[in-house]
């Protein structure tokens, strides 16, 4: 697609040609154009990313190779908030926002614009080498390392000492101050996510010599027991009273009717779901792969015929024909694969509309109900932890407390009291 595609007016054609960024507007076209969105929408971005591009002139910037990302910060934080540019903001701020970081992310791919290094924060003097550590070290996932930038982060923030030598005026009581009140109307993971983040990092900072005193101890010991939970399924009967309820002549019904199939024939995680691709359904071989997840171990699973027919009616007649190689993808543009905050909500939001209600509504409650039948139906712990894909048996043993026909023959009799 290029501008003549959009506008047949022959003063906008030459507007958006102008430098510096006129030259790559019709790439910048035809690469918004397979995620989705409509020709208004289209249309509406050209215009967006001209007004941009007028404001790069004015400052003086008239190469495309002279474009930088802060450029679009200082545009999108100081010009839009009071933009008076006649004909200049289309749509809201929050969508001209959105074109411009589109298009330095297009500039990125085409090579014509460095991706600028994130701006250094308040606390990396401390924060990054241990994030460097976790990192190079430990090998810990992305997501762990997310979640450990926070907590160290809060922490930091809290106490107010983000350079090395104030560091070292860290008290133990300041610490279990932190600890106590982040660690208020939280749930245990949570709590015990937080507890080894933040005692990680005052460990350290003993080790490298930022804390002359050790003070993970202060952070106070939160007693768990293995195996104290039980299971929160999702019965037979409400799983297939949701996968009822979808529409299935919508291409987001079709969707989600093939996720919750997914879920509830398979028990897989709903990251594993997202992390599929077009290649792991050997359809030849009747078979599914299903990507690894939690340093778990990559299944293998037989194709089943509903699964197969369900996946078959998403990917002919309700999947985007996007480049992306994700089997799942969003249904409104720009088209993407899901994120990591999708699947939940959306298992959520149909079980609601099912009227069915479990304590936890997520895609979780499908993969202990698949675990619950698996065990009901007399398959071995060993065999339920390779179909879960658990790397360590012991974490299977969870679902025996869900095994109520092995359980009746373990209570002993209730000795007899004589009045």
């Amino acid at each position: 697609m290029v501008l003549e595609d959009l506008f047949r007016r022959p003063s906008a054609l030459r507007r958006f040609r102008l430098p510096p960024l006129g030259p790559e507007m019709d790439g910048f076209c035809s690469w918004l154009q397979p995620q989705g969105f409509s020709r208004y929408v289209l249309r509406r971005r050209v215009w967006q990313a001209s007004h941009f591009n007028q404001c790069l002139r004015r400052w003086g910037i008239n190469a495309c190779q002279d474009v930088q990302s802060s450029h679009a910060e200082r545009f999108i934080e100081q010009h839009l908030p009071r933009c008076r540019c006649r004909g200049g903001l289309r749509g809201s701020r929050a969508g001209a926002q959105s074109t411009v970081r589109s298009l330095i992310e297009y500039l990125c791919q085409r090579g014509l614009l460095a991706r600028s290094p994130p701006p250094a924060g308040p606390y990396d003097e401390v924060l990054q080498p241990y994030l460097d550590y976790l990192k190079g070290e430990r090998h810990l996932a992305p997501k762990t390392l997310q979640n450990h930038r926070a907590h160290v982060t809060e922490l930091l923030g809290e106490i107010g000492l983000p350079t090395l030598p104030r560091l070292n005026r860290l008290s133990p009581e300041q610490v279990l101050s932190f600890f106590t009140k982040h660690a208020e109307d939280t749930s245990p993971s949570q709590r015990r996510c937080l507890q080894g983040g933040v005692r990680s990092f005052l460990r350290f900072c003993l080790h490298q010599g930022y804390l002359e005193r050790e003070l993970s101890q202060a952070i106070p010991r939160l007693r768990t027991y293995q195996l104290c939970d039980v299971p929160r399924a999702i019965s037979e009967a409400d799983a297939h009273k949701t996968l009822a309820c979808i529409d299935r002549t919508t291409p987001v019904g079709r969707r989600d009717f093939a996720i919750l199939l997914m879920l509830y024939t398979y028990g897989v995680r709903g990251g594993q779901l997202r992390a599929l691709r077009l290649q792991d359904i050997e359809w030849s071989q009747n078979r599914l792969r299903v990507p690894a997840a939690k340093g778990g171990k990559e299944i293998v699973l037989p194709l089943t015929e509903e699964v197969g027919e369900s996946l078959l009616e998403y990917l002919c007649h309700a999947r985007p024909q996007v480049p992306y190689r994700e089997v799942f993808l969003t249904a409104q543009a720009p088209l993407r694969p899901l994120q990591a905050s999708a699947v939940s909500p959306m298992v959520a939001q149909r079980l609601h509309a099912a009227d069915v209600h479990p304590r936890r509504a997520g895609s979780h409650g499908f993969r202990h109900g698949f675990a619950t039948r698996m065990l009901q139906s007399g398959q071995s712990l060993k065999a339920i932890a390779d179909l879960l894909g658990h790397r360590n048996i012991n974490t299977t043993f969870l679902y025996t407390k869900v095994d109520l026909a092995a359980l009746h023959q373990l209570p002993l009799e209730w000795p007899e009291v004589s009045p």
